[in-house]
């Protein structure tokens, strides 16, 4: 039994391929499309209905079974029988999935057909839909994917070459990183790794890794990162006994807990979030807070609003305000 949804897709297909072999048999369509014979007679039934707008008789397509079940399709005007084409925007979301899906970690199955799809599709589509695609990210959450090869890096002592999204910048950036150790904090999993592009100690969340490749060559952590006081390490690694800070946060800051770990968070009823955070940096927090300004409200602790109040305070008396 066909479909409507079926019916539709193979009608689509079914007339410019009639226009394009005229005088195949029923039989000899039924085995193309994959259907059977009664199935391809009730498809030319329902072509009688079909054409242009309008609904007189030349405006509608008149397929006919002649002797021996050969098909001829007659009125059928220039822009039913012209190829489908893509519009810009269903290019540029084709080729954004397609190479999102070439991005996903461990896919091997067939990658070489999917990059020759892709230098296809973008070989048709021209420059200004490619360039568009481009310009756009995709991130997976491929967590458990990304964290066993991560974690087989760290094993054996060897570098990792990453894709990584980064919100911030709506962009996916590559980068060499010597893995450090994994960190597991408010249910998501973090490489804390030496970064080789900044120089710098980095933690990376990993459903935001695209793509992931383990290298042949060693890890090679500087010494005094490795020495480095665990406080200095990074920001993001807390305890019961950093002091407990609580916001509220306007519906279009519901971003915040994506990009600081929070213990608990809550809905509100106007769809914003109260959120409580343990901050063992409470400038870095205090520089969020600023940032949000009207967007959001500090519950407590009463210490920390009144550092807050008096920062603004400050910045806005260097104005003149």
């Amino acid at each position: 039994m066909s479909t409507a949804v079926e019916q539709v897709e193979r009608l689509l297909n079914l007339v410019p391929y009639l226009r394009s072999h005229p005088g195949v048999t029923v039989a000899q369509v039924a085995d193309e499309f994959g259907v059977s014979q009664k199935q391809i007679a009730k498809d030319l039934n329902v072509l009688w209905f079909c054409g242009t707008p309008g609904g007189f008789a030349d405006d509608l397509m008149e397929p006919h079974v002649g002797e021996g079940g050969a098909i001829h399709l007659d009125n059928v005007v220039e822009q039913i029988t012209r190829p489908l084409r893509l519009s810009t925007r269903e290019a540029v979301a084709l080729l954004v999935a397609l190479r999102g899906l070439a991005q996903v970690p461990g896919l091997t199955a067939d990658r070489d057909a999917l990059e020759r799809a892709l230098g296809k599709l973008e070989a048709a589509v021209g420059v200004a839909a490619a360039g568009t695609a481009e310009r756009l990210s995709v991130a997976f959450e491929a967590r458990d994917v990304v964290l066993d090869v991560v974690s087989r890096a760290q094993a054996e002592g060897r570098a990792l070459r990453l894709r990584y999204y980064v919100p911030s910048r709506d962009e996916v950036t590559e980068r060499t990183v010597d893995p450090i150790r994994i960190s597991m904090l408010t249910g998501r999993a973090y490489l804390d790794a030496w970064c080789r592009s900044s120089q710098g100690r980095r933690m990376f969340r990993l459903d935001r890794v695209v793509r992931i490749d383990v290298l042949d060559e060693p890890a090679n952590v500087p010494e005094n990162v490795l020495n480095a006081p665990e406080a200095e390490n990074t920001a993001l690694r807390v305890d019961s006994h950093d002091p407990l800070i609580e916001l509220e946060l306007a519906p279009n800051t519901r971003w915040v807990p994506e990009y600081y770990p929070c213990e608990s968070v809550q809905e509100l009823p106007n769809g914003g979030l109260r959120v409580a955070l343990r901050a063992p940096d409470q400038d870095r927090i205090r520089r969020l807070v600023l940032r949000l300004g009207e967007n959001v409200r500090v519950v407590g602790p009463t210490g920390f609003a009144a550092a807050v109040q008096g920062t603004a305070a400050a910045a806005l008396a260097g104005y003149g305000c």
